[in-house]
């Protein structure tokens, strides 16, 4: 996975809960993409309509946020409503529930899948953009959207590193250490 701003302050987190960094995760990740990819979009729009003549790679880059836009809908409804849900549960009760999906694992292969397949989404857009390099004569809506697109970008890598390497494997250890001792 792409480390923009990955690997801030995971001692911190390393320590947390998995209630406390759930919470950090719904507040500040999910929270800022749902508004960031709807904010954004209008503006890309805007700048593909008025600039994408001479700038073809912005079509590429459009198709690329839609479908980022609409996987994460998903992504963050799963992990809203099934995922973080039951992994508080594990380190809420003494008793783990069956959880309908077999083991907390199975839903974190399928997170993690997803990841894998944002991090590509992502990765082209940086590529298509040189890394959002504003061409020559930007105007203020290229140069907002390239910000913008820079800031959801550095985040989403944040937000899913944090959750492949302390979330995920805090909750599977967690489960383990519950059912051996049910």
């Amino acid at each position: 996975m792409s480390e923009i701003n990955a690997n801030q302050s995971d001692s911190n987190w390393n320590e947390s809960s998995l209630n406390a960094l759930i919470d950090h995760l719904l507040q500040k990740h999910h929270a800022y993409t749902k508004t960031a990819l709807e904010e954004l979009y209008p503006l890309l729009e805007k700048v593909v309509r008025v600039h994408g003549g001479s700038h073809p790679e912005l079509a590429e880059l459009r198709d690329l946020y839609v479908r980022l836009r609409d996987d994460m809908h998903m992504h963050l409804m799963k992990e809203e409503n099934i995922l973080f849900p039951y992994i508080r549960t594990l380190e809420a009760e003494g008793n783990v529930p069956v959880p309908p999906f077999g083991t907390v694992a199975n839903p974190i292969r399928m997170m993690m899948s997803e990841h894998e397949t944002d991090d590509l989404i992502l990765c082209r857009m940086l590529k298509i953009t040189n890394e959002f390099s504003l061409p020559p004569g930007a105007c203020t809506s290229y140069t907002a959207l390239y910000a913008g697109l820079r800031e959801l970008v550095s985040d989403l890598f944040q937000h899913m590193h944090l959750e492949n390497t302390i979330l995920f494997p805090k909750a599977i250890k967690t489960e383990k250490s519950a059912l051996e001792l049910s």
